[in-house]
C-alpha cells in the first residue's frame, strides 16, 4: 500500500509505502459503516472574519544587515506581537474564516480543528474533506473554513507553516475566553 500526497511534486508525491512481509493472525474487522463526520453548520456561526496572509513592510523588525526595514510576512497587515491577541473568540462558538493569500501558504491553526467549506467560492475538493488543522493555499486563492472553539481557554497560535514566513512574523494569537 502506498500513501500519496496528491498536492506533491517529484519526491514529495509518494509519502509512505507499506509492504507486508509475513503472515499474522488478525482479529480486527472493518465496521459495517464508516464513522459519521460531524459537519459544522455555517448558519450557527456567530462571526465571520477575513484573514489576509500577505508580504509587506515591517519597519519595526531590523533586517540582518542592520537596516530598519525588511519585508515581513503579515496577517491582516500586522506582524506577530506575542503580547497582542489578534483574534478573540468565546468557548463553544463557531466562526467562519475566509483566508486569502498572495503567496503559497500552508495555514495552521493550533488546538481547534476546522472544516473547509469552500475554495475560491466553489465546493472544496475531496482532499479537503474531514477535520483539518492545516490548509494549503496557493498564491491568489481563498478558502472559507468553519472552526468551533472547544476544550481550551487561553491563547494559542494561527500561523503559516512555512518556517521562513513564521520567522518573518506571519503568526497571530487567538484568545479564547468563557
Amino acid at each position: 500500500m502506498t500513501i500519496v500526497n496528491e498536492l506533491g511534486e517529484g519526491r514529495t508525491i509518494n509519502v509512505l509505502r507499506l509492504c507486508v512481509d509475513r503472515t499474522e493472525s488478525d482479529s480486527s474487522r472493518i465496521p459495517d459503516r464508516p464513522t459519521e463526520l460531524e459537519r459544522l453548520n455555517p448558519a450557527t456561526a456567530v462571526r465571520r472574519r477575513d484573514l489576509h496572509f500577505r508580504m509587506g513592510d515591517m519597519p519595526s523588525m531590523p533586517d540582518h544587515d542592520g537596516g530598519a526595514d525588511m519585508k515581513g510576512r503579515l496577517i491582516d497587515g500586522r506582524a506577530f506581537d506575542p503580547s497582542r491577541p489578534d483574534l478573540t473568540a468565546r468557548l463553544g462558538e463557531v466562526e467562519i474564516w475566509r483566508l486569502t493569500t498572495n503567496f503559497n501558504h500552508p495555514i495552521h491553526l493550533h488546538l481547534n480543528p476546522f472544516q473547509v467549506l469552500t475554495r475560491n467560492g466553489r465546493a472544496p475538493s475531496a482532499t479537503d474533506g474531514g477535520w483539518k488543522d492545516t490548509i494549503h493555499l496557493p498564491a491568489g486563492q481563498e478558502a472559507e473554513i468553519a472552526v468551533r472553539f472547544t476544550g481550551y481557554t487561553g491563547r494559542f497560535m494561527l500561523h503559516c507553516h512555512n518556517l521562513e514566513d513564521e520567522d518573518r512574523g506571519m503568526m497571530a494569537n487567538v484568545a479564547v475566553t468563557h
